[in-house]
């Protein structure tokens, strides 16, 4: 499955699970955590819908920005920085 697939997937079942609540998958935010993923795949998971990419090491993080991978999302520290 592509990754552009697997997102697809995710947002279905996301929408589903806000429909329960009597929300919408508009009110949720789709956080990728894209570590140990190349930039190509990154710049691929934000083309295909995720809202905000998640990375907990600087070495990757610095790496990525400078081959603008996060282009078009945001990109948060997530877990415990190493």
């Amino acid at each position: 499955m592509s990754i552009a697939e697997n997102i697809a997937a995710v947002r279905q079942q996301m929408d589903q699970a806000a429909r329960e609540t009597g929300r919408t998958g508009a009110d949720i935010i789709l956080v990728g955590a894209s570590k140990m993923n190349d930039a190509a795949a990154v710049r691929q998971a934000i083309a295909a819908g995720v809202d905000v990419c998640g990375e907990n090491r600087v070495q990757e993080l610095t790496q990525k920005l400078g081959e603008k991978a996060y282009v078009g999302a945001p990109v948060h520290f997530i877990g415990h920085l190493q």
